[in-house]
């Protein structure tokens, strides 16, 4: 019988994604109502996404794991996809000028 065990991937976080952590931790941080919760969700994520084994990026791992409904308190689930970028709320259109 062989001791042998399968090596997981190495991880790292890119420089962006780092400095995106420090930002997000102390604005959520500083959210009343929430923020704490979703500062915990971010660091479930980091965990998770350090525990797959999946080779996918930080950013995309976190989107996902928004997406698929994993923060489970409303306003906590608001806070992080605003943060993320994934709000139900298309941006504004822009204005055509008559040329």
């Amino acid at each position: 019988m062989s001791n042998v065990t399968a090596a997981l991937p190495r991880k790292s976080m890119m420089d962006h994604e780092r400095k995106f952590l420090k930002i997000a931790g102390e604005g959520l941080a500083q959210e009343k109502v929430g923020g704490a919760l979703a500062l915990a969700y971010l660091l479930d994520m980091v965990a998770s996404w350090h525990a797959t084994r999946v080779n996918i990026e930080f950013g995309d791992y976190c989107k996902r794991w928004v997406a698929e409904g994993n923060a489970k308190s409303k306003t906590a689930d608001r806070l992080l996809r605003n943060l993320l970028g994934l709000d139900d709320n298309p941006p504004p259109r822009r204005i055509r000028r008559a040329a």
